[in-house]
């Protein structure tokens, strides 16, 4: 009589090839989904800058109705690129560090507070007491990298030009240009790929 093995005795396990591939397949729906996070949270933080630069953009017009001059405008008469340190950010908050920009006080700028303290703020405005900065989204390696810079129209002709480095184009009928260098902290080239602009940009 001859014995024919049951179904249970002829399973096997998987073959080291079919482990490898059921790795492999692990390993890319993995990747794929950590790609799609970590796009979904660079779209997130340059919503944060867009967001702040409309709130910048305001409370330059706001100072701009109140004192008939742009922000530092006292200090200059060429168009200008100034950071968000604490020169300008003082001056928009009305601290009393700025009573020669600002001599009202008043506040024209609000945002949210940054993450973090000294050199690891970032995303927010960093205040104490006597000082104030305006930080972007990224956790640059420098911190003068992660401020916003802002182009005022400090002549009033209605004309504002890009940074060369960015186009060198003429924007017209604005008083005031923000941009961001993004996440790489760098501006010219490929490194324009993340910036952040308040401005529709050419291709």
């Amino acid at each position: 009589m001859t014995h024919t093995p049951s179904l249970s005795s002829k399973r096997r396990g998987f073959t080291l090839v079919e482990l490898l591939v059921v790795i492999a397949i692990i390993a890319v729906l993995a990747a794929l989904g950590f790609a799609g996070f970590n796009l979904a949270i660079q779209a997130a933080k340059k919503t944060s800058a867009r967001t702040c630069m409309s709130q910048l953009i305001i409370a330059s017009d706001d100072y701009y109705e109140a004192y008939q001059t742009l922000p530092l405008g006292s200090i200059t008469n060429a168009d200008e690129e100034k950071d968000t340190d604490n020169q300008l950010m003082s001056a928009l908050l009305g601290m009393k560090s700025a009573e020669d920009e600002n001599y009202k006080l008043e506040s024209f700028f609000s945002f949210k507070a940054a993450k973090g303290k000294g050199q690891n703020a970032h995303d927010g405005l960093e205040r104490t007491e006597n000082r104030a900065e305006l930080l972007g989204p990224w956790l640059n390696s420098q911190k003068s990298d992660r401020y916003f810079r802002v182009l005022y129209d400090y002549d009033y002709d209605g004309e504002l030009r890009e940074p060369q480095a960015l186009g060198n184009e003429i924007k017209y009928d604005t008083k005031t240009l923000i941009y961001h260098k993004g996440k790489d902290g760098k501006i010219g080239g490929k490194n324009d790929q993340d910036n952040v602009y308040s401005w529709s940009k050419s291709d």
